[in-house]
C-alpha cells in the first residue's frame, strides 16, 4: 500500500508506463513484484547523470545563482555524491541509487563538474530561479466505483523554474554522452503531460493559469526547442487520459513476453518464480 492507502498497483510513474511499452513481463516484475531496483543495471554515464541532476536540485535549494562557478563547482558536487552514497548505505543495493554508488569514482565525479561547468558557462551563468523546490509530486486519479479505482500517478521533474517570459516551466535536465541519440529517443508524449499534470494544482495555487514543460540538455545548452505549453485549465482532459491508459493495462490478463536478448527480466533465473508469483498474488493466467 501506498501512505494514503491506494494499493502500491494501482501507482504509476512515468518509467511504469514506458516499462510497459517496452514489455509486459518485464513491467510486471519491476510494478507489481517491485524488483526494479533489484534488477536494476548501472553505469559510469548513470552516475554521471544523476550527480548532474542532485546537483541542480541542489543549486536550487540552496539558492546559491549569484555564487562563482569555482565554488559551485566544488559544494554542489560534493553534497550530491554525498546524498547519494548516504542513501544507498541507508536503503541498502536494491534501491535508488544501489547500484548506481560503486561507479562514483573521482573521473565520473570530474567528467559531470565537466559538463556543468560547460552548460554554465555556455549560458553565461544564467539558471532561471526555482519558484518552488519540490522532489516528489503525486496526484490521485478519482475512480468511478470500479475495482481498479483509485489509482495515483507519481513522480516529477527536476526542478519548477520561472520562464524568462514570466510562464512557470516545468523542466527536466537531461545528460546524453550522445546528444543527437538522447534527444530522438526523448519522450516527448508522456512526459511532458503527466509531469505538467503532476505539477499542475501547485502551479495554479500560485495564480498561473499557464504553463511550459522544457526539456534543458546539459550537453546542448543552447537549445531552447523542446518544449510544449500547456493551459492547466485543462488539467482534468490529463487526468483522464492517464487515468484510461492505466486502466487499460490494470485490465489486461495474459501476460507476454517481449524474449529480447537484453530483457533482464524475460531472460533472468528467476523469471519462473516471478511467473509464479504473479499468478498467485494478482490472479494473472
Amino acid at each position: 500500500m501506498a501512505f494514503d492507502n491506494i494499493p502500491r498497483v494501482n501507482c504509476f510513474s512515468l518509467g511504469d508506463f514506458h516499462s510497459f511499452e517496452k514489455c509486459y513481463f518485464d513491467f510486471l516484475v519491476k510494478h507489481h513484484l517491485q524488483k526494479k531496483y533489484e534488477i536494476a543495471d548501472s553505469n559510469e554515464n548513470m552516475a554521471i547523470g544523476c550527480l548532474l541532476d542532485l546537483a541542480i536540485k541542489k543549486l536550487h535549494l540552496s539558492k546559491a545563482y549569484d555564487q562563482p562557478l569555482d565554488y559551485l563547482l566544488q559544494s554542489l558536487f560534493k553534497a550530491a555524491e554525498i546524498e547519494m552514497r548516504e542513501q544507498a548505505e541507508r536503503e541498502g543495493p536494491n534501491s535508488f541509487y544501489g547500484a548506481t554508488v560503486k561507479f562514483l569514482t573521482p573521473e565520473v565525479r570530474k567528467e559531470a563538474q565537466k559538463v556543468f561547468k560547460n552548460y554554465f558557462e555556455k549560458r553565461k551563468g544564467k539558471i532561471n530561479k526555482a519558484i518552488l523546490n519540490k522532489r516528489f509530486w503525486q496526484t490521485v486519479l478519482e475512480g468511478d466505483g470500479s475495482a481498479s479505482s483509485p489509482l495515483k500517478v507519481w513522480g516529477g521533474p527536476d526542478a519548477l523554474e520561472m520562464g524568462d517570459d514570466g510562464v512557470p516551466e516545468i523542466v527536466d535536465y537531461k545528460y546524453f554522452e550522445d546528444s543527437k541519440r538522447g534527444k530522438e529517443n526523448l519522450d516527448m508524449d508522456l512526459m511532458p503531460k503527466l509531469y505538467t499534470l503532476l505539477c499542475a494544482e501547485d502551479i495554479l495555487k500560485m495564480g498561473f493559469k499557464k504553463a511550459r514543460f522544457r526539456i534543458r540538455s546539459l550537453t546542448d545548452p543552447e537549445d531552447e526547442s523542446l518544449y510544449e505549453e500547456f493551459d492547466l485549465g485543462n488539467s482534468g482532459l490529463l487526468k483522464d487520459f492517464f487515468r484510461h491508459n492505466i486502466e487499460k493495462i490494470l485490465s489486461k490478463t495474459e501476460i507476454s513476453f517481449c524474449e529480447k536478448v537484453y530483457c533482464k527480466s524475460c531472460k533472468s533465473d528467476s523469471r519462473d518464480s516471478w511467473l509464479a508469483q504473479l499468478k498467485v498474488q494478482f490472479n494473472f493466467n
